[in-house]
């Protein structure tokens, strides 16, 4: 056996363990410090860039059959929360009447904070066994922390779309912060 069947024969074998393993991965070890950390990063990444946009292109578009500024960061920001709650089993609460939200940069950013505040408290709110345990999302078992990480992907995402409206009108968006800010000295 040559080493292109060895492998390819190795990896049709693993395949399924690994597929079997996905579903009840525990996560990484303070991994839930992390995603705290960064959903009080994207949160303030996310009301960064609603400070930023002028209110006379709080419903600029790129292009007539996109989102605009406003629906695009409410899509960035307010399924966080909803994310949290397939986790957790519960409804999440409302974030608001969107025919306020999305016309107003204050509602907005109340209803950013809602849905960031919620997740936050969900997955503080999780024992290590429900943390780790998995949770019915899109039609599959998923491990919770997966969910919240999903979370953070669609938002991140997103997010990443809403520079260009930044760009085309000749602005730079807020800065992306990689990391957490450091506490100031003391």
């Amino acid at each position: 056996m040559n080493a292109v069947h060895a492998f390819a024969l190795f990896t049709f074998l693993a395949a399924p363990l690994a597929a079997q393993q996905v579903g009840s991965a525990a996560p990484p070890t303070g991994y839930r410090e992390t995603q705290i950390s960064d959903l009080e990063r994207e949160r303030a990444m996310t009301l960064a860039m609603v400070d930023s946009m002028p209110d006379r292109l709080i419903h600029f578009k790129p292009v007539p059959e996109v989102r605009d500024f406003m629906q695009q960061i409410a899509h960035a920001a307010l399924p966080v929360g909803s994310f949290a709650g397939r986790a957790t089993g519960q409804r999440p609460p409302s974030v608001g009447d969107s025919t306020v939200y999305l016309n107003s940069k204050a509602a907005l950013r109340e209803a950013v904070s809602r849905s960031y505040d919620y997740c936050i408290g969900a997955v503080r709110g999780m024992s290590d066994a429900e943390y780790a345990g998995t949770a019915q999302f899109f039609g599959r078992q998923v491990p919770r922390w997966k969910i919240i990480a999903s979370a953070l992907e669609h938002s991140t995402w997103t997010r990443g779309e809403i520079v260009s409206y930044f760009r085309l009108n000749g602005m730079a968006p807020p800065a992306f912060q990689l990391f957490p800010q450091a506490a100031p000295e003391r």
